[in-house]
């Protein structure tokens, strides 16, 4: 599946500059709108940034024509960025992760596969400690909160899922998932852990009166960790 603007834009290495132009709407050839300003246009190719102050470089034909238009018009304009001879700018930062605009939370099974994608995207990781087909509160949870199309639009760009589902009364279906029970000391279902990607824990909480989407977000947003 060919990759759009919009994902080379989340996942490139960026660069932060002091030099802004005008933020407008863009389009791509495909109809998606973004908002960034005009960095640069060189050969073919042409740098934007984000309103977050990130950069990536693709090119131009992927933009729709009007925009390929507005870039003919407007790139003798665009200030260069100032050459710098400083340490400081001589130093290469670490990228930051960023989160795909198309981004589909899924759940996970496997711990260690929730960590890589942690570490991929910067988010923390919902482990949920649940018994889907024997717990009454899970089920409600699962239909209250989790099956609801907000909480989806909510977990794709701020959460990695993993849903580590027990049997009944908690027997767990296999070594790891024993493991991890004892180690979060779950004594109770449904439970739920925000943690980052190194397992530290950020927030727990489970099933109550009340609980929906909106609550549900409201929690992960103050358990999270300000950037």
């Amino acid at each position: 599946m060919k990759r759009t603007i919009f994902s080379l834009i989340c996942t490139a290495s960026f660069l932060t500059l002091p030099v802004h132009a005008e933020f407008r709407s863009w389009t791509n050839s495909e109809g998606t709108k973004i908002d960034a300003e005009l960095v640069k246009a060189e050969g073919s190719d042409v740098t934007l940034r984000l309103r977050s102050g990130k950069l990536s470089t693709f090119p131009q034909a992927k933009l729709s024509f009007a925009d390929q238009d507005f870039i003919k018009a407007n790139k003798d304009g665009v200030a260069a960025a100032p050459a710098t001879t400083t340490a400081a700018a001589t130093t290469t930062a670490a990228p930051t992760p960023a989160v795909p605009a198309d981004r589909k939370a899924k759940w996970l099974t496997k711990m260690d596969k929730a960590q890589e994608q942690s570490k991929e995207t910067g988010l923390p990781i919902l482990a949920l400690f649940t018994g889907t087909s024997w717990c009454p509160y899970c089920i409600k949870l699962e239909k209250e909160v989790f099956s609801q199309s907000e909480f989806q639009t909510f977990a794709n760009q701020n959460l990695v899922l993993l849903m580590l589902d027990y049997g009944p009364g908690g027997a767990p279906n296999n070594k790891k998932d024993e493991k991890l029970k004892e180690e979060y000391k779950v004594s109770g279902f449904p439970t739920y852990f925000l943690t980052d990607a190194t397992g530290k824990q950020l927030g727990k909480g489970g099933y109550h009166d009340g609980i929906n989407p909106s609550v549900f977000s409201a929690w992960a947003k103050s358990a999270t960790p300000k950037k």
